[in-house]
């Protein structure tokens, strides 16, 4: 983006973590503070959000459809509908110059941005629906049709000081004195389904139904452009059987039910066969003073130049197919108790293949690298468990009780030989057989006490006192990159939660709880909190800087300060891995509903006031080093929030 600073302002939490307290927001003189030399280069963020006060969006969306239903036969409707989206974006940014310490920006630009965004989807179906006696039978079968397309253009210009005023009402392209470059571009996909589908059930006790789609998209090549998916499921409601009236009292609901189906995924780039040559004429970057083209300067001096021409930017590839996910399911479903205690218990496999995937290549593939592909497979094995309890008490007290658990593993089970090195580990020690997305890294084996130890440690650059030890795994006589492992799974043993609801003369009260328990996490904010020099050298740090290994401080487990990075403790390890378990109070929620006399009398038929709040407390491991485990890498928790609202029905 030819816009970009040298941080944007989404980066501003970041930028506000890190601001060196000393530096301050203004000048004397009413200017921009910022950093001095000596410092690092971040931006004031008080600064960036005051310059992109004005860089607002507008979005128009319409959407809504229309249908036709026949039905020229009893029991068989025909119906056709078709539905539109239209989305229109619009957008402005613009870029001010500035002084803030050292950082000075002489260029200031305005880019006016447009989109348009057109779906629209066409579905034609048939179904017919026939009860016989116990049997009752529902057909359906349709086609689909769907297209999206975008459309986006925008104009841009920049220059130095290349607005008289730097004001909203001035700012746009006609008043700028730099040089103006437009962009437009157009991209869409179609898809085109045929589907069937098949419902039977018999005495409400035996259900079956089918259903098999035959998708199509535009996005695949002619090999592979559609792709079959079938799925069926059964049902017992067990409790509608003779042999059940004995236990009717006790059993209210109880039902059985099995599937199995696969489904599709498409969602890769629009253009993701074909291999694709852009212009490039050389477009600079304002910013950096940096331009990018396919032009070459022979003689160095700006005089004969091969002109601009066309660069690869991606290899096609005719064979990429459909992401299948085949899925098994087992369930049962209950009420006891006339209803008070209920629940369901689900346990599935869930299996993919081909998955979609933009490969890392290696470089000597040069420029046109990038190739999608169909990549690793992998395995879900997982359970979902509910149960509620919910009654009325003598006195008028309403409750409802709700608990659920879950959990899977994943691994995975197939791993080509093509996208080897775009799931983390190394030849011989992949990832197969792992979680996909499984942390890999060195193992931190503590921090040196004492110069024995640190004399009698395999070889490792940097090795002192103070300084974290890593483990040697391949049983040679030097750390290196061999030394990694699998240090780490992303995905929690389980998860949980409780949901209570109570109910008592108009006061009404809600509590969710919801936690993840056992679960790795990157907590990589702790090259801020723990290091000087690994990351953002001369910026703000934390506190548990102040409590670093010393001689006069040897049972601590963080490094000693250190001006330089010698060790290389910024690379990924067991250091930075970390329990993410967590339980939040998710949502509490007070209300109260006026007597309905009173309402009345106010010429209404409800009048409830409530107040609620979301993650209103946290608990964690004590393991954790950082703010919030469900957000550990940004060094912020999620915040807490409070509402205050009335419902009114007239």
């Amino acid at each position: 983006n030819n816009t970009s600073e040298v941080q944007a302002p989404s980066d501003v939490l970041d930028l506000s973590l890190k601001a060196l307290p000393m530096v301050p927001v203004h000048t004397d003189d009413g200017g921009w503070g910022g950093p001095v030399k000596g410092m690092n280069d971040r931006q004031n963020p008080v600064r960036l959000l005051y310059d992109n006060r004005d860089n607002a969006y507008q979005f128009w969306r319409l959407f809504g459809n229309v249908y036709l239903d026949l039905e020229p036969l009893k029991d068989l409707h025909i119906r056709s509908n078709f539905g539109v989206d239209y989305g229109n974006y619009y957008k402005r940014y613009m870029q001010h110059t500035y002084q803030s310490g050292f950082l000075v920006n002489d260029v200031s630009a305005v880019n006016l941005e447009q989109t348009h965004g057109m779906k629209w989807n066409w579905s034609n179906t048939a179904s017919y629906n026939k009860s016989i006696g116990k049997n009752v039978f529902d057909i359906l079968v349709g086609v689909e049709m769907f297209r999206s397309r975008d459309i986006n253009f925008n104009a841009y210009t920049s220059g130095e000081n290349a607005f008289a005023l730097e004001t909203p009402e001035y700012m746009w392209p006609d008043m700028s004195t730099g040089i103006a470059q437009t962009g437009g571009a157009s991209s869409g996909y179609s898809l085109l389904s045929y589907f069937g589908k098949i419902n039977y059930v018999y005495d409400s006790r035996y259900l079956l139904s089918g259903t098999v789609r035959y998708d199509g998209s535009s996005r695949f090549g002619k090999n592979n452009r559609f792709g079959t998916f079938p799925a069926f499921s059964a049902g017992w409601r067990i409790s509608q059987e003779s042999f059940m009236e004995n236990v009717k009292d006790y059993i209210s609901d109880l039902k059985l039910r099995v599937g199995w189906g696969q489904t599709g995924n498409q969602e890769i780039g629009n253009y993701a066969v074909y291999t694709i040559y852009v212009p490039d004429y050389g477009t600079g970057d304002p910013t950096w003073d940096a331009v990018n083209g396919t032009a070459y300067d022979i003689y160095g001096n700006g005089n004969g130049s091969l002109p601009s021409g066309f660069k690869k930017i991606q290899s096609g590839n005719d064979n990429l197919k459909w992401e299948t996910t085949t899925q098994t399911n087992i369930g049962v479903d209950f009420e006891l108790f006339a209803q008070s205690l209920y629940g369901s218990a689900e346990y599935y496999i869930k299996s993919t293949k081909d998955i979609l995937i933009l490969p890392a290549y290696l470089g000597v593939v040069g420029e046109g690298g990038d190739r999608w592909a169909n990549g690793a497979s992998m395995e879900n094995k997982g359970y979902e468990v509910l149960l509620g309890y919910r009654n009325k008490t003598n006195f008028g007290l309403s409750y409802d009780f709700t608990a659920n658990i879950s959990g899977f593993r994943n691994k995975v089970t197939h791993l080509p030989e093509e996208v080897e090195n775009s799931y983390g580990g190394r030849p011989g020690d992949n990832i197969l057989g792992h979680p996909i997305g499984a942390l890999y890294g060195y193992v931190a084996d503590g921090i040196f006490r004492t110069q024995p130890e640190v004399d009698s440690h395999e070889k490792q650059d940097g090795k002192a006192l103070g300084r974290i030890r890593y483990k040697n795994l391949d049983d040679n006589d030097e750390i290196t990159e061999l030394d990694r492992t699998w240090i780490g799974k992303p995905y929690p043993d389980f998860s949980y939660g409780l949901n209570i609801y109570m109910e008592y003369k108009g006061i009404d009260l809600n509590v969710f709880f919801q936690g993840v328990q056992g679960v790795d996490i990157d907590n990589f904010v702790k090259k801020q909190t723990d290091f000087w020099s690994v990351d953002d050298v001369n910026s703000n740090k934390g506190r548990r800087l102040l409590n670093a290994w010393s001689s006069s401080n040897p049972d601590s487990d963080i490094p000693a300060l250190q001006n330089t990075n010698t060790n290389n403790e910024g690379r990924f390890s067991t250091y930075y891995v970390e329990d993410g378990s967590y339980m939040k109070l998710r949502n509490l929620r007070i209300g109260y509903t006026l007597p309905v006399d009173i309402v009345r009398k106010l010429k209404m038929e409800k009048l409830r006031f409530y107040i609620s709040g979301q993650n209103l407390f946290t608990i964690h491991s004590k393991s954790f080093t950082g703010v919030d485990p469900e957000n550990a890498g940004f060094g912020y928790p999620i915040p807490v929030t409070y509402t205050f609202g009335l419902n009114l029905t007239f």
